[in-house]
């Protein structure tokens, strides 16, 4: 297998890493996602790590996959993205990016590149169904089946962040009530500082919740609690026991899946079976991990000459 370059487009930020041959990260690199300045800003900062962490490698991938936010078709196109991007909806990603990098791309959502990371090098090794949940800047879901990615019928299956009953605040997609609302980084800080004043990251408030700051703790309570309802629609619907959680927001495990636990044994699923809430084994990297398993289908590409 040749080195893969592996990106992460997110919402807050773009990282790469370099995965050889035995599924080791060799290199590494990241940097602030340029959202608000458009789709060749966002190329020109991928080709910008993607160079950080091949010469940390000390190696010249041939062949990328990407995880990108948004709803991505087959073309690497992107066709549906939430308010936190400038110029993002109907982008050719895909196509911009080969021609930067000089390299075939093959692009997917980020949250499928999640899944598969974890599934093939994370906590969803040897699981044959669960559902994993990204909590970062947005929430985003993913699917596997039977040892298979399910994606739907538009590449949208799995969006968990989008489904409504989780109170009246508007949303990012300009809806209400979803589960991004209160679990989402973004939402759990603008929430903190709705209800204090007081500006503060998710991270902080997180910390503030630790030192016994009361609306921190309900905020991280709340959305423990909503995840946990998450995971019994879920459990409801397809019958899966396995729930694998990652993104920036999940690093508040301490209090997140304390606050789930409580809730799941207020009201377990009907079926009677236990749901596994599990963490991201792959952290950081798992998007950009995952996303090297995109490339598979490149794997005659010959070396440069």
């Amino acid at each position: 297998m040749y080195p893969r370059l592996g990106i992460d487009i997110g919402g807050t930020g773009i990282s790469a890493i370099v995965l050889d041959s035995s599924g080791t990260v060799t290199g590494r690199a990241s940097t602030d996602t340029p959202a608000g300045h458009g789709g060749d800003a966002m190329v020109a900062a991928c080709l910008q790590v993607a160079s950080r962490a091949s010469e940390q490698a000390g190696v010249d991938p041939r062949i990328a996959g990407v995880g990108a936010a948004g709803i991505i078709d087959a073309d690497g196109v992107v066709l549906a993205a939430s308010d936190s991007f400038t110029g993002w909806e109907g982008y050719a990603l895909g196509q911009k990016l080969s021609e930067a990098l000089d390299m075939p791309v093959n692009v997917g959502n980020d949250v499928a590149a999640f899944v598969l990371g974890e599934q093939r090098f994370g906590a969803g090794r040897g699981v044959e169904n669960f559902f994993g949940i990204t909590l970062g800047t947005g929430v985003g879901g993913g699917l596997v089946l039977n040892s298979v990615l399910h994606t739907g019928e538009h590449g949208a299956a799995a969006e968990i962040g989008h489904v409504p009953g989780f109170g009246k605040r508007l949303c990012t997609c300009g809806r209400t009530g979803h589960l991004e609302t209160i679990a989402a980084g973004r939402s759990i800080s603008s929430l903190y500082t709705q209800k204090t004043g007081s500006p503060c990251s998710a991270k902080e408030v997180a910390q503030l919740a630790r030192e016994g700051d009361e609306i921190a703790v309900e905020l991280y309570e709340r959305a423990g609690a909503g995840l946990a309802k998450a995971a019994l629609m879920i459990s409801g619907i397809l019958d899966i026991s396995a729930i694998v959680i990652g993104g920036g927001v999940a690093s508040a495990w301490d209090l997140l899946h304390p606050a789930m636990q409580r809730a799941l044994r207020a009201c377990p699923p009907i079926s009677g079976n236990r749901i596994v809430v599990l963490r991201s084994e792959l952290g950081a990297d798992a998007v950009a991990i995952g996303a090297t398993q995109f490339a598979n289908q490149f794997q005659g590409v010959p070396a440069r000459p």
